[in-house]
């Protein structure tokens, strides 16, 4: 997967007790159209590696045919 095709947006989490915190991550993979979200870990970074891996897990998926 090509860092190109990926579109990150940093999204509020309804975890996070401050008010706009943002650490909730949305990963849009532009090449399939199909999207990941995380907001259960508490850093972004977590977030984004949890989202990565969902999306990851969809391509297979889809490129299996099931």
């Amino acid at each position: 997967m090509d860092d190109n095709e990926l579109e990150i947006e940093v999204i509020p989490s309804p975890h996070d007790p401050v008010v706009g915190a943002h650490v909730g991550v949305r990963i849009w993979h532009k090449t399939s159209g199909l999207t990941a979200e995380s907001s259960s870990e508490t850093t972004q970074y977590a977030n984004k590696r949890n989202a990565l891996e969902m999306l990851k897990m969809q391509l297979v998926q889809v490129s299996s045919g099931n």
